[in-house]
């Protein structure tokens, strides 16, 4: 008898815990009744069934039952028994909460029953860390690695596992703040997170001024001189194409004239339309490339004068000392721009 006492007085406690609502407890106070006829229909059912189930010594089952209990009506009399169950399927960080939570909502009468979940308590405390997160201001989002554990502020500590930990808070306005801790077995660990207000944009120079600091200076002229720079170097591609092309189209002139010349003085009519050479057709060929080339040089000049005198107004119109005036000018036989002002 002696080897089987550690478990039997294991069960007692569980059983105890669970005694509200077993079968064996026929004798328990009125209020106890009253107690279990708060919860819904539903939420009883599940909750008898964690009952026999733990009473079975079947604590997975039980911890699942009672779960499904606490997810339709999170009574703290369920939270006793499902913080019995989650330490005994080896979830000590789950059976602390549950366990805090009971210890906080149920009537002081009950000196047995917490005295029983104290001791569950103490066994789940000694494999987690308990963190205690302050929080200013209040209603900010307190997260563990991410997950939301509520807001602030927090009724209870935060249970976790060993190991390194981010707690953060935010909330619309204020700057995000996160710390880090590293929670150790049996430890406890405080959090402190002083939000402050997301600064306006103008905040760093108004701190400035009040300093008595120059403000820093932006960077002036720099998307001028871009635009200046971009413009004159279009122009300068767009000249030097015109250039070329015209180079190129007055050297096609030249072969063709040559040909022409060449044909005529072997035979006058030799590119009439009956007796068409070969040398007629290139003739052809060479002076509609010419033409081409021609029409590109035109096009090309055309596009730098217009990039040239674009970039030649905008230099006028937006330097920092620039005192001239652009007007469109539209009649009936003119169409361009007016411009006026100090130079």
């Amino acid at each position: 008898m002696t080897t089987n006492r550690p478990l039997l007085w294991t069960l007692s406690i569980a059983v105890a815990l669970l005694a509200p609502a077993a079968g064996a407890q026929q004798a328990a106070p009125r209020a106890e009744a009253q107690e279990s006829d708060a919860l819904t229909d539903r939420a009883r059912q599940l909750f008898e069934d964690g009952v026999k189930a733990a009473n079975a010594g079947k604590w997975a089952d039980a911890h699942a039952a009672f779960l499904a209990a606490w997810g339709l009506k999170p009574h703290y009399q369920i939270a006793s028994n499902l913080g019995v169950a989650c330490l005994r399927v080896g979830k000590p960080r789950d059976a602390a909460e549950y366990l805090t939570r009971y210890l906080r909502e149920a009537p002081a009468t009950k000196v047995q029953e917490r005295q029983r979940a104290e001791a569950s308590l103490q066994e789940a405390r000694a494999q987690v860390a308990a963190v205690t997160v302050r929080v200013a201001p209040g209603g900010a989002e307190v997260t563990v690695n991410g997950a939301s554990v509520g807001r602030a502020p927090l009724a209870d500590p935060v249970f976790l596992d060993p190991g390194r930990h981010d707690v953060s808070a935010k909330l619309d306005g204020y700057v995000l703040q996160t710390r880090s801790v590293e929670a150790t077995a049996g430890g406890t660990e405080a959090v402190v997170l002083d939000l402050q207000r997301t600064p306006a944009p103008d905040a760093r120079r108004a701190g400035a001024e009040q300093s008595g600091l120059p403000a820093p200076e932006v960077p002036r002229g720099s998307g001028r001189t871009a635009v200046l720079v971009t413009g004159g170097v279009a122009t300068g591609v767009g000249a030097a194409a015109g250039v070329l092309f015209t180079v190129l189209a007055n050297k096609r002139a030249g072969e063709a004239e040559t040909l022409k010349n060449t044909l005529l003085a072997q035979k006058p009519n030799a590119c009439s339309l009956t007796s068409r050479s070969r040398d007629c057709v290139r003739q052809g060929e060479v002076l509609d490339e010419s033409a081409l080339y021609s029409n590109v040089a035109f096009w090309s000049f055309a596009g730098a004068g217009t990039v040239g005198l674009g970039t030649l107004l905008y230099a006028l119109v937006s330097g920092p000392e620039a005192r001239v005036q652009v007007t469109p000018r539209v009649g009936i036989n003119d169409v361009g721009l007016s411009v006026g002002g100090a130079f």
